[in-house]
């Protein structure tokens, strides 16, 4: 009996091994099978979930598990957009899961690591997002299926494009290299996730820290760029001024508000600078400003009712082309915010103070037979309150000197900006050669110009669309030249600048002037000069009687008393111009009828 007892054993150990090698066996196959078949199940199950939230097809290459670290890893996955260009795709995405996920509704994850992701971030006509059902929150009434936890999500040698489709011309911002991080992004909660990184932009590079959400949308970052070729932003620049970027250099930093973190839509504030900048005429495209460095301080935007600030806005050494051309527009239009097409005046503008350094202008006229060119430089001054929405402010102080030297001061109040020209302009010139105004002066004197120099107080109000001026001039060793237009004028110039003359050579004349500026091209130029010259002289002789005898009477060509050898002749003249004072039908007016005829 005792023998038999350890066979028994024996048996039952025998037994028991096979049945532990069996259970072994199945669990290992059953193991096999399940690390077999759980990719699969990963890959439906994930694929389903995208593409039930996008509405759009998903593909996934390859999918592996290593189960002792929780990880996934898709290779290849890729959410497909218009076209052949995916919404959003990624070499490879490197997931740890919380194995939660595999039985409950949603999917958790400790850690994504997403390597060359593509991302199109489209924010429709309409103010939505295009993946606002993946990335915001519950959608259909089924909010428990719609969950998606990531406690942190790294992005490596990434690409996003900013796809803006709201304005009539679609707008697109695209980073290159970007390094991001995000962290708890949670869309069962209504509170937006951290982020941080860096890219390339344009060959620029761009830093950011802030927060994102995206159901409801709200984005508040901080952003520092470094180098950004301005002209990246030209689509954006373009609701902004008309006036296009050829070149420049951006270095900014700004505060970025958008959805709920902003009350007035799409708001920017900070700080920048754009070195080597230049613009170019959006008609032409021929170059209309530079400056060596455009600093801007305290710059606020709101797009809600679009509105641009700057507390202070520096130019230093500007150089600015003003033209007014054949139908006596002019180019100055490109710096006025373009029509937002509804009727309304568009952008509204206000800066504090914009200050000029070692500035130049170069003002051409085309409209003239012999077109006119004269340059300005060595401006430097302050132009203070400049707000389109109001008119007569901008307080101007400026200083510099014309091409040969002359010095020049403006000073006043006056708004480039504003619906119509107002306010009111001080310009004084010193010494200037009027050689340099050849061109005008054969146009409305018909004369050319020998010599001379000229010193002009001009009081300028623009008011409601019209120009009211008082000129003063004061001119020195003047000498015209010969006969260039006999049509151009009907003043008896070389008779009256001979009259005009004192002992010392020296002409002063206070010359009013009207001029609408609503229709320019409507003015004729020469006939509101001539009026203008005509009314000046006409107040000028009626008071000297000794003038009105020399106009009248006996000046030559040269203002020399031609006519004076003769007595009797003076005395005639005289008693005639003594006369002509009582009577009202031989007033001025007329005596400068007869000068006119004797010239």
């Amino acid at each position: 009996m005792n023998l038999r007892v350890p066979g028994k054993l024996k048996l039952v150990r025998r037994r028991v091994s096979v049945v532990l090698v069996v259970l072994a066996a199945l669990v290992a196959l059953l193991l096999v099978v399940w690390l077999w078949v759980l990719p699969a199940y990963i890959d439906q199950r994930f694929s389903r979930m995208l593409a039930d939230k996008t509405g759009r097809q998903v593909d996934i290459e390859d999918v592996a598990i290593t189960p002792w670290r929780s990880r996934v890893t898709l290779e290849g996955l890729s959410i497909a957009g218009q076209g052949d260009t995916p919404v959003f795709a990624s070499r490879r995405v490197v997931a740890t899961l919380d194995w939660h996920s595999l039985t409950a509704a949603g999917w958790r994850f400790e850690r994504i690591d997403l390597k060359a992701p593509r991302l199109q971030l489209i924010w429709r006509s309409s103010g939505e997002w295009n993946l606002a059902q993946l990335f915001g929150g519950s959608s259909g009434g089924n909010k428990e299926s719609m969950q998606l936890r990531i406690a942190r999500l790294n992005v490596s040698d990434g690409r996003l494009d900013w796809i803006n489709r709201r304005p009539d011309r679609p707008l697109t911002l695209t980073l290159k290299g970007l390094e991001l991080e995000a962290r708890d992004y949670d869309n069962t909660a209504q509170r937006p996730f951290g982020l941080s990184g860096q890219a390339d932009w344009n060959g620029g590079t761009l830093n950011g820290e802030g927060e994102m959400g995206f159901s409801p949308w709200t984005l508040d970052v901080d952003l520092s760029a470094e180098q950004v070729p301005l002209t990246t932003l030209s689509g954006y620049l373009a609701h902004v001024v008309r006036a296009q970027p050829a070149a420049g250099e951006l270095g900014a930093q700004i505060r970025l508000r958008a959805g709920r973190a902003s009350d007035a839509g799409t708001r920017v504030s900070g700080a920048g600078a754009i070195e080597g900048l230049q613009m170019r005429d959006p008609e032409d495209g021929d170059p209309i400003a530079r400056a060596e460095r455009f600093a801007v301080e305290g710059l606020t935007f709101a797009s809600a009712q679009p509105e641009l600030t700057a507390k202070r806005v520096t130019l230093e050494a500007p150089w600015l082309r003003v033209t007014i051309d054949e139908q006596l527009d002019t180019n100055l239009d490109a710096w006025r915010p373009p029509n937002d097409g509804s009727g309304g005046a568009g952008m509204r503008y206000a800066i504090d103070t914009l200050a000029i350094e070692q500035g130049a202008v170069a003002f051409s006229d085309r409209h003239l037979p012999r077109p006119f060119t004269i340059d300005f430089s060595a401006l430097t001054g302050e132009w203070r309150d400049i707000n389109s929405g109001r008119e007569g402010d901008g307080q101007l102080s400026l200083k510099g000197q014309v091409a040969d030297g002359s010095p020049l001061r403006i000073e006043g109040a006056f708004d480039p900006l504003g619906d119509t020209l107002s306010g009111r302009l001080n310009l004084h010139f010193e010494r200037l050669d009027l050689k340099t105004f050849a061109p005008y002066l054969r146009a409305f004197g018909g004369y050319a110009i020998e010599q001379g120099q000229a010193t002009l107080d001009l009081d300028y109000r623009l008011e409601q669309g019209r120009l009211e001026a008082q000129n003063h001039l004061v001119l020195r060793q003047l000498q015209l030249g010969e006969e260039v237009d006999a049509s151009a004028t009907d003043l008896p110039l070389k008779t009256l600048i001979g009259v005009l003359k004192n002992d010392d050579g020296v002409i002063e004349l206070d010359i009013p002037m009207r001029l609408p500026l609503d229709n320019p091209g409507s003015v004729d130029f020469g006939s509101v000069a001539g009026q203008a010259i005509r009314e000046a002289l006409e107040n000028l002789v009626s008071s000297p009687l000794e003038t009105l005898s020399e106009v009248a009477g006996g000046g030559g060509e040269d203002g020399s008393d031609a006519g004076n050898d003769s007595g009797t002749g003076q005395t005639s003249a005289a008693r005639s111009d003594a006369e002509s004072t009582e009577s009202d039908e031989d007033g001025p007016t007329a005596l400068y009828e007869r000068a006119r005829t004797r010239q």
